[in-house]
């Protein structure tokens, strides 16, 4: 009995303590935990990538179409896309949470997730700051505080450097183009927003409240964008950006500044996003020289 005893007190010594914790998700809801999560399904590319960037990609056991970056994302079960969701294979996989983006999936479907027993917990990071804290609480969820404070701590950084470098740089206006049939730009409350302002530019629809916003060409001549930039959907420059050059009076097709960026480095809420930030600023301050050059 005393050696049972003896075992069984050395096991509660030496076995690390688990310790429940709260979390609370860019929905405002709060969860529960009674240990790290183990299995996630991720139902868009920007939280695939965030699991990925705190080194905690193996906790992913389904994700979306287009979770394709860093390239190990790219064997992870498919569960669906934006077009819809295979809900009974998310079941079958039996996810500890579900990581939801309410813009890309649909809110019936979420619901019907939810009735279904599972933690459907929502990542929408519409700032830099929220990208950096969302990378902080999906370490705590897994388990890997230090790596996510670590990457949280380090975009910070690149963000507040940027930031300095830019501040009293001379404004430039800009239209950003998501697409260009239906013609849709960037309201004032996004991440791509936030990214123009920091590069020294201003948003020509900042006053618009809705985050995607259709806007007419009328109105884009009448606002007369020093810049426009289009990521597109892919890699590639999109033929439709050329069709600007129909208005030859507009300030951006006279400077020649349609620029595109990949829509991976700027459509992702992801540390990548810093790469399509600086590819914004390198644009916007060829621009500001040519505009110097104007004025003189």
């Amino acid at each position: 009995m005393g050696r049972f005893l003896g075992v069984w007190l050395c096991a509660l010594i030496f076995t690390p303590a688990v310790h429940a914790f709260s979390l609370v998700d860019d929905a405002g809801q709060r969860f529960e935990f009674d240990a790290p999560v183990k299995r996630i399904v991720s139902l868009m590319p920007h939280g695939s990538e965030l699991l990925f960037a705190i080194g905690a990609g193996d906790r992913l056991v389904g994700a979306v179409e287009f979770s394709d970056y860093p390239e190990a994302a790219l064997k992870i079960p498919r569960v669906g896309g934006y077009s819809g969701l295979n809900i009974e294979r998310i079941l079958a996989l039996q996810p500890d949470v579900i990581l939801a983006w309410p813009e890309g999936n649909g809110s019936r479907t979420l619901q019907r997730l939810r009735e279904l027993g599972l933690r459907v917990f929502v990542s929408d990071p519409n700032s830099y700051e929220d990208i950096a804290r969302n990378l902080e609480v999906l370490g705590t969820m897994v388990g890997a505080e230090e790596a996510g404070r670590r990457e949280a701590d380090d975009f910070r950084q690149q963000v507040s450097e940027l930031q300095q470098r830019y501040l009293n740089s001379a404004q430039v206006r800009v239209f950003y183009q998501i697409w260009h049939d239906p013609l849709m730009t960037q309201g004032g409350d996004t991440f791509i927003s936030q990214a123009i302002a920091l590069c020294g530019g201003r948003n020509i629809f900042a006053d618009l409240a809705i985050r995607a916003p259709q806007v007419s060409i009328e109105a884009v001549l009448a606002r007369n964008p020093e810049v426009i930039v289009a990521s597109g959907a892919g890699d590639k420059r999109p033929q439709w950006l050329n069709d600007w050059q129909r208005y030859p009076s507009l300030t951006a097709v006279r400077s020649e500044s349609t620029y595109h960026i990949p829509s991976d480095l700027f459509h992702r809420p992801t540390p990548r996003f810093l790469q399509g930030t600086r590819q914004l600023c390198q644009q916007l301050h060829k621009t500001r020289q040519w505009l110097t050059t104007q004025v003189e």
